[in-house]
């Protein structure tokens, strides 16, 4: 791999806990939302394991806001999520899908638009459809399901799991993969902000809305922050958030 890339590479990951520590409680006055750690910009931005911005850190700042209640944000892996989130050690997680995560949660109105998409390398072979993944090793994030991949091509569907989206970028760039799965907001903000990474969107194969998943043992009623999403949906704030990465 070129020593550009790998320098790119390099400022992208940040060493991160694969497992924060779920000793924080939610308290009185607090809205506890879960920082997904697999994701990145611009849907998240850590530094040495904390929340420090993004899509996500600038939507629970609002809705927190809104609620009267101070933000707080538990950096979680994906395997901690359902035991997290299940027992109200936080009170939500948002940009996610009920098909990617297990558990028995209240779901938000939609409200993250985004396109789930297969990325190549700039040398890789073009593929027209997901039919001519079958065998070839796809860069996946461990402990989340692709459903409509999985459909397609069964047991022809080769994952290659990294446990972040940061390292499922480095996998292909090392050349482990030629292929990956990402969202489309990640993928534009990498050719924005490093062009010379040279990877090819290739194949979209799932429109949809990211939802917010809200504990069912919550201290904040299911109503009152659903109705604070679907206000600002109105009233434009989350159109504002999103302007703001792209």
């Amino acid at each position: 791999m070129p020593k550009t890339a790998l320098r790119i590479v390099a400022t992208l990951l940040t060493i991160l806990p694969l497992c924060a520590s779920t000793s924080v409680h939610a308290a009185p006055g607090e809205f506890v939302m879960i920082a997904p750690l697999d994701q990145a910009m611009p849907i998240v931005r850590f530094e040495n394991g904390i929340l420090t911005g993004g899509i996500l850190k600038d939507l629970g700042d609002a809705m927190a806001r809104r609620l009267g209640r101070r933000p707080v944000y538990l950096s979680v892996d994906v395997p901690g999520v359902k035991q997290i989130l299940s027992s109200g050690r936080a009170d939500g997680m948002c940009y996610v899908m009920p098909f990617w995560i297990d558990g028995d949660y209240h779901w938000s109105t939609p409200l993250l638009p985004d396109t789930e998409m297969v990325v190549a390398r700039g040398d890789a072979p073009v593929v027209g459809s997901l039919r001519a993944l079958h065998n070839k090793p796809v860069g996946t994030v461990a402990g989340y399901r692709y459903p409509r991949i999985e459909q397609v091509l069964g047991k022809g569907f080769t994952r290659v799991d990294a446990l972040t989206i940061e390292q499922n970028i480095q996998q292909i760039l090392a050349g482990k993969t030629q292929y990956a799965v990402i969202g489309e907001t990640t993928m534009s903000y990498l050719q924005r902000q490093h062009p010379a990474l040279h990877l090819r969107p290739e194949l979209v194969f799932i429109n949809f809305k990211a939802q917010c998943a809200f504990s069912r043992k919550s201290q904040v009623p299911f109503e009152q922050v659903n109705s604070v999403i679907e206000t600002m949906l109105k009233d434009g704030s989350i159109d504002q958030i999103l302007a703001r990465y792209r």
